[in-house]
């Protein structure tokens, strides 16, 4: 049995799982020191455990299912972490180098195999197919670094869903030929299986997504759910006639705007292909190549050297002119020719089509097929080359834009050091007052959040409870690879403890969830919200969500006027950028002419990719009635203002009682943003106070709470 057990390949799925797992874990380790990408590491270690190295691992259907897994895992990645508006941007350029990897390959590579190496017509047409097809083995490279949202990136993507495209319909149409089942009735069929493929994946998935994450916010349910929708679109275009990579990454393309890109489901996403699935798939590749073919004599190197000179070289050119057509820098068309180098699954795709073709068979009985032994030889060291250099170039380009995006960001982010603290209180309003933190968050310290739970001495509460729900708060945190620095403060009252903390660790912007009314002569912010804006001089955010950010259609923004004269207006609008940025929403901006003007100037300076419709207001008394163009799934966004300060209206309270009664359905955020000068410590006035509510009815409570805080006069408030 022990023999049995350490027979060659291995057999015992326990003990294979365990050295791919050693390999995928000392791989990166082994190869950092030298500078190797961990993809050529992997590729390598496929190549002596594989059946073709040391025979110590088969290829057999595990490594298929995982290998098949991991491909469409890489498409689906670079879908749903596409900057949507930026690639809309760029479709045009996207769209002329998709056809310059197509058609550039296609004529080298025909002409190369009609003059040079004395192919047929069909067989030359198949590998020229092949040489325009490219995989995007490389691409967690990018991710790794940070620059997959860069425009070469997008660019690349982009081209490579058109190449690809057309790629497959030339593999048809010549495998038609060859086969005589090419017809007018074939060619209807395949277009109409085509569209029905692509409105179901780009209409209804992205509908019933938004419906299931709207009612289910569990985010193994959600994980579960995006990958069951990721096979089923693979599964779906090979049903229309089209490689599955093709499906899965149109499904990352519709799934795009409703998953954040910092989100526990993102994260998870992430973490699990490039950990496990991605991994196998590069060993799988790996397995695949015989390098014995080296030893082939000349005409198998000749048949081999060519193919690999071709499709490197034409790829090369490819994105040489995409570069100096569309004047882009040296290291974004370093990154064009990397990720686009590689030859993986859609060319073996092709040689597979290619070689399952029989025309008809020799004296001795083999048969004769369009794409030869030689041939298929050929695309495996094609293959091993173009991965190898895809792999480096791609590293050495990465390290330079994430370089290059660092030193732009540095000096804003020195300028603007920032502490979001968000309030704790309520456990059904956790996940969502950290998604909207995590959102919004300028810089890209991991280490700028802090979350508070206050524990009122007079209970005797011993704080048990506080501590669970900061660790609900740290724990939606880590799952999207931030931290969160949890704070239990005892104090005698809320607003006291929020106020010291704030002041202690000197925090630039608090959250705190929207004040439930519990009578009817409570004002709609409530007692300690009215002391907090008291108290202190930070931006303020007042947060309810009746649903995940990720599932809102537009971010209606509401900005009064005068608001663009306070001192934290810019940060203010910073902020919705970056939601709308990190959700991959559109901003409509409803505001008056000064306010529109300095959304303007901030869009200019903040480098905002984001669309933004602007909508004039004229009185913003009139407000309630826009309010009434709100559709399901936005969320209100409204700029508002403390009491005495330049862009404060009258009508506020008015406003938010208005919004809260009427647009429950929609998600509602509320900015009070920074001011200048000291606040006035109100702590002990409203601690006092709060004790002495217990004796007086709320009317005069809050009577007398104005007074002290000086924030109405007394007959105002009768």
């Amino acid at each position: 049995m022990f023999d049995r057990i350490f027979q060659l390949p291995l057999s015992s799925p326990t003990l294979i799982f365990a050295v791919v797992l050693l390999v995928i874990l000392f791989s990166p380790l082994l190869l950092h020191r030298f500078r190797i990408p961990y993809i050529v590491g992997l590729i390598f270690a496929g190549i002596l455990l594989g059946p073709r190295g040391f025979n110590i691992l088969a290829n057999d259907e595990s490594f298929k299912l995982f290998g098949n897994v991991g491909i469409l895992y890489i498409l689906f990645l670079a879908g749903i972490e596409m900057d949507m508006y930026d690639f809309q941007r760029n479709r045009v350029k996207g769209l002329v180098f998709g056809l310059f990897t197509f058609f550039i390959p296609v004529i080298i590579g025909t002409f190369t195999s009609l003059y040079l190496l004395k192919f047929s017509l069909f067989t030359s047409l198949l590998l020229a197919a092949m040489y325009s097809s490219q995989t995007l083995v490389a691409y967690p490279i990018a991710g790794r670094y940070g620059v997959t949202k860069n425009r070469a990136v997008n660019i690349t993507v982009g081209g490579t869903i058109l190449t690809d495209t057309l790629m497959l319909l030339l593999v048809a149409i010549v495998a038609g030929l060859c086969k005589g089942t090419l017809t007018n009735w074939f060619l209807f069929l395949w277009g109409i299986k085509i569209i029905c493929f692509g409105l179901i994946v780009i209409f209804l998935f992205p509908v019933v997504t938004r419906a299931f994450m709207k009612r289910y916010e569990n985010n193994m349910l959600q994980f579960i759910f995006v990958l069951s929708l990721v096979f089923l679109g693979a599964f779906l275009a090979q049903l229309a006639g089209l490689e599955g990579v093709l499906g899965s990454f149109l499904v990352g393309i519709s799934l795009n705007r409703l998953i954040p890109n910092i989100s526990p489901l993102k994260n998870r996403l992430e973490f699990v292909g490039n950990a496990l699935f991605v991994p196998f798939f590069l060993i799988g590749v790996g397995m695949l190549i015989d390098y014995r073919v080296l030893t082939h004599g000349y005409e198998a190197l000749m048949v081999a050297g060519v193919m690999a000179v071709v499709a490197i070289f034409s790829k090369w050119l490819a994105a040489f002119l995409t570069r100096n057509t569309f004047r882009l820098t040296k290291d974004e068309g370093l990154m064009i020719f990397g990720l686009s180098n590689a030859h993986a699954v859609a060319t073996l795709a092709a040689v597979m089509v290619g070689y399952n073709i029989i025309l008809g068979h020799n004296a001795d009985g083999s048969p004769v097929r369009v794409l030869n032994d030689q041939i298929l030889n050929g695309a495996i060291i094609m293959i091993l080359l173009s991965c190898t250099i895809s792999s480096f170039v791609t590293e050495k380009a990465a390290r330079r834009l994430a370089l290059t995006g660092q030193l732009e960001r540095g000096n804003a982010e020195e300028v603007k050091p920032e502490r979001v603290l968000i309030s704790i209180a309520n456990p059904a309003t956790i996940e969502h007052l950290m998604e909207l933190a995590l959102t919004m968050k300028l810089n890209h310290d991991k280490h700028s959040l802090y979350a508070l739970a206050v524990v009122e001495e007079k209970r005797g509460d011993t704080g048990s409870s506080a501590e669970r729900l900061l660790y609900r708060a740290a724990e939606t945190a880590a799952a999207t690879d931030n931290w969160v620095e949890p704070l239990v403060r005892y104090d005698v009252n809320i607003a006291n403890g929020i106020l010291s903390t704030i002041q202690e660790h000197s925090i630039t912007d608090l959250i705190i969830g929207i004040h439930h009314k519990s009578k009817a002569s409570d004002s709609f912010r409530g007692q300690l919200t009215e002391a907090l804006l008291a108290g202190s001089n930070q931006t303020f955010f007042m947060y309810k969500a009746v649903q995940p950010l990720g599932t809102v259609s537009h971010i209606v923004l509401f900005l009064p006027e005068n608001c663009e004269l306070e001192i934290g207006f810019q940060r203010s609008i910073e902020h919705i950028y970056t939601v709308g940025r990190q959700v991959s929403k559109p901003i409509i901006c409803h505001a008056a002419t000064g306010a529109e003007m300095g959304v303007r100037k901030i869009d200019a300076s903040f480098n905002n990719k984001l669309p933004v419709t602007y909508q004039h207001v004229d009185e913003w008394s009139n407000l309630p009635e826009l309010f009434k163009s709100v559709k399901d799934d936005d969320l209100v966004a409204i700029v508002m203002a403390r009491r005495g300060t330049l862009s404060y209206h009258s009508i506020f309270e008015e406003i938010t009682e208005w919004v809260s009664d009427n647009l429950k359905q929609n998600s509602q955020l509320f900015i009070i943003p920074e001011q200048f000068g000291q606040p006035v410590d109100h702590r002990g006035q409203f601690s006092a106070l709060h004790n002495a509510s217990h004796d007086f009815d709320d009317a005069r409570s809050r009577r007398w709470l104005n007074i002290l805080t000086k924030k109405q006069a007394p007959a105002e408030d009768e």
